[in-house]
C-alpha cells in the first residue's frame, strides 16, 4: 500500500459515519489540545537516540539501540493492532521494506501494547520485520513523544471498546504519538517525523527518496 493518505483519508471519512458525533468531537478536542503542546524536545535531529529497554518477541528485555547497533534504523511508533491507521501505516511500512532493506535500513516497530498481542498482530499482518513493546511507554517518555488520554475522551475510547489500559497493561491510559526515526550507524537521530493528529501518517516515499 504505497499510498497511503488515500487510504487514511478512506478510514477518516468512514468514521464519521459510523461514529457517534459526540465522540468525533471528543476526538477532534483530543486532537486540538495535544497541539497546543510541546512534545519531542529529547529526540531530536542530531540527538543520540535513547537506550531504553524494550521487550523483544522472544520476551526478553534489551536495550532498543542494542537490537540495531552499527545499522541504519527505522523505527515506527504506533499505538497498537485496534488502531486503523496503524493498520494502514503496518500495511504502507511493509510495501517499501524491500525499498528499505536495499538501502541498508532495518525496520523496528515499537508500541506500549502488550508483546503477545503485537506478537499476534505482527502474524495476522504477515509484518516482516521486527515489532517490539514498549513497557509502560519508558521508550516514549524517554523520546518525549508519550501523552495520557484526557478526562473528556478516555470515556469515548472505553464506549468503542478500546481498553487502552488492558491493552498497554498500564494503571494510565497512556498512548504514544504517531512517530518515525532514522537513526545513523552511531545511533544518532538522522530524521524525525511526529504529528499529534493519529490519523496522519508518515508517506514513506519521501524518506526512502532521500536515502
Amino acid at each position: 500500500m504505497k499510498e497511503i493518505k488515500q487510504a487514511l483519508e478512506t478510514i477518516s471519512q468512514g468514521m464519521q459515519t459510523q461514529v457517534p458525533l459526540e465522540t468525533l468531537t471528543a476526538f477532534g478536542n483530543s486532537i486540538a489540545d495535544l497541539q497546543t503542546r510541546d512534545f519531542g524536545n529529547t529526540s531530536q535531529v542530531g540527538m543520540k537516540f535513547a537506550n531504553i529497554k524494550v521487550i523483544i518477541e522472544e520476551g526478553k528485555e534489551i536495550g532498543i539501540t542494542e537490537l540495531f547497533e552499527g545499522k541504519k534504523v527505522l523505527v515506527s511508533f504506533v499505538r497498537g493492532s485496534w488502531c486503523p491507521f496503524c493498520n494502514v501505516e503496518m500495511a504502507h511500512l511493509m510495501s517499501y521494506y524491500k525499498e528499505l532493506q536495499e538501502n541498508n535500513v532495518e525496520v523496528v516497530v515499537i508500541s506500549p501494547m502488550n508483546i503477545e498481542l503485537l506478537k499476534k498482530w505482527k502474524d495476522e499482518m504477515q509484518m516482516p520485520f521486527s515489532i517490539a513493546q514498549d513497557k509502560e511507554l519508558a521508550l516514549s517518555k524517554a523520546l518525549d513523544i508519550d501523552f495520557e488520554l484526557q478526562d473528556f475522551v478516555a470515556p469515548h475510547y472505553e464506549a468503542l471498546g478500546i481498553d487502552v489500559k488492558m491493552f498497554n497493561q498500564t494503571d494510565k491510559a497512556e498512548l504514544v504519538l504517531p512517530a518515525v526515526y532514522l537513526i545513523d550507524e552511531s545511533g544518532v537521530i538522522t530524521f524525525r517525523y511526529m504529528d499529534v493528529n493519529y490519523g496522519a501518517r508518515l508517506d514513506l516515499g519521501e524518506v526512502v527518496a532521500s536515502l
